[in-house]
């Protein structure tokens, strides 16, 4: 009986990809027999446990924000530069913690600290949308909504009209 072959070599796998895996994967072995040597066979799988429950929890919180910055993106405000790429790490760090390995779980707990997912997107370059330009901002910046803030002359007139007959204007108020 004859074949008929396809005419579609099947691609193969990147050998890197694969050899990493490989390594993660006895690292996180060799990872597990530490810490049950440390804590027993009983208190890694019940780190292991806990581990689970907090990724599940923080991935729970990051949809309820993921949720309600998608209200408030279709109530037309606009949404804050980064915020994608700080969601989607917060994410990655949650289902890391949700996997099995002490490893991961080291790499989901560094990324549920917003200083390192702030540091990482520093260190990658965060890219801006198209169209929309990168502004970099000194640290300390505080980034507000155009409704959030008012000019101090606004103010100052406001004041005015709101002062009492005959009440004097302090100096620098």
């Amino acid at each position: 009986m004859r074949t008929i072959q396809s005419a579609v070599r099947p691609r193969p796998r990147p050998r890197a990809l694969t050899l990493g895996i490989c390594v993660w994967l006895i690292c996180e072995v060799i990872a597990f027999l530490a810490v049950a040597d440390h804590v027993g066979i009983a208190g890694a799988i019940g780190i292991g446990i806990l581990t689970t429950l907090m990724g599940l929890a923080m991935l729970r919180r990051i949809g309820v924000n993921a949720i309600r910055s998608l209200k408030c993106a279709l109530d037309g405000a606009e949404p804050t530069a980064g915020s994608l790429l700080d969601g989607s790490l917060a994410a990655l760090g949650a289902v890391l913690l949700i996997l099995p390995g002490f490893l991961s779980d080291l790499v989901g707990l560094a990324l549920a600290a917003p200083s390192v997912r702030q540091w990482l997107a520093r260190r990658f370059g965060a890219v801006a949308a198209p169209g929309r330009p990168t502004i970099r901002v000194r640290p300390g910046t505080v980034d507000l909504a155009p409704g959030d803030w008012r000019r101090v002359e606004e103010v100052e007139a406001w004041s005015d009209r709101n002062r009492a007959p005959g009440e004097r204007r302090m100096p620098g108020g």
